[in-house]
């Protein structure tokens, strides 16, 4: 019941694709038969996702380990839907078995109309450098357009990435935690981020999130890590990210945000600047609760 309510859709959504995967290619097919059917634009199949708890049930990353499974998973999944079908994917598991260019002959050949390439295997943490160089010639082995991920977190980081690769476009994923606003800097340009809007753009969220899940609770607990991205950024961050790390209920998590805009106003802070200098450890909080929580980074997870 809870994965049939995670996949609802918001009615500001205008376009709405979801992903799958799964322990067989049989499996993936069947959940991909149901999907069909349900208000989504476009399926995607991962072949990418390090989470120990899915590779240990065969899915996620664990299908690149067997092309002929990536092929046979795209193909009967292609079979189910007429919907834009792609697949997600790491450079191979680990480095010494980096099998990308297998794959993704594997993917276009099942029928995907696209493919998405994370450039780091599964064993990999977020301090390996994206491997570009891999990524170039997986743009280059496929006539499918060919998306490129990994560390995209200004305009700088994009540009780099289809210059020195080749590929159609790019995905952005822990660029965006705490940073929405990095989609209209990839489009426009503009990195800055007023305090006004940023304090609209998180109560808009503190809305959604009370409407769906309610104001305490798991509404509460789950918005606590999406506060205290929205507080990178801004200087003397520390107080409050003690505060909304501990809040028990969104109207107070308001108010308490009310208060931190009102300090950062008083204290001349009326911009949060990005520097396009950072890097993914000194950006983001995810590196450690990826780690607390079994996402797979790091060697010492997979002993």
């Amino acid at each position: 019941r809870r994965t049939y309510q995670m996949a609802k859709r918001h009615e500001s959504e205008s376009v709405l694709g979801v992903q799958v995967t799964g322990g067989s290619a049989d499996e993936t097919a069947t959940a991909v038969g149901i999907l069909d059917k349900m208000d989504f634009d476009t399926i995607d199949i991962n072949m990418g996702c390090p989470v120990q708890k899915v590779v240990k049930s065969g899915s996620g990353s664990a299908i690149l380990k067997e092309p002929a499974r990536v092929y046979q998973t795209v193909k009967q999944c292609r079979e189910q839907t007429d919907k834009p079908l792609s697949a997600k994917i790491r450079i191979g598991w680990d480095r010494q078995s980096i099998n990308a260019l297998e794959v993704v002959e594997a993917i276009e050949k099942g029928g995907a109309d696209w493919l998405t390439v994370h450039g780091r295997t599964r064993s990999d943490d977020y301090s390996v450098p994206v491997d570009l160089t891999m990524m170039t010639r997986i743009k280059r082995s496929v006539t499918i357009p060919v998306i490129g991920n990994g560390n995209i977190f200004h305009r700088g980081d994009a540009a780099s990435m289809k210059e020195k690769t080749g590929v159609d476009g790019v995905m952005v994923s822990r660029g965006a935690l705490g940073n929405p606003w990095v989609f209209r800097e990839l489009k426009h340009g503009t990195s800055s981020v007023s305090l006004d809007e940023w304090l609209s753009g998180i109560d808009q969220h503190l809305v959604w999130q009370q409407e769906e899940y309610g104001s305490q609770g798991r509404g509460a607990v789950c918005m606590r890590k999406h506060l205290l991205w929205y507080l990178k950024g801004w200087p003397g961050a520390k107080k409050w990210k003690e505060i909304f790390g501990k809040v028990e209920d969104l109207n107070d998590a308001r108010r308490k945000l009310q208060e931190c805009a009102e300090e950062l106003r008083a204290n001349g802070f009326t911009q949060r600047q990005v520097s396009e200098a950072r890097s993914a450890f000194s950006w983001e909080p995810k590196w450690e609760m990826d780690r607390r929580l079994d996402r797979g980074v790091g060697d010492e997870l997979l002993q």
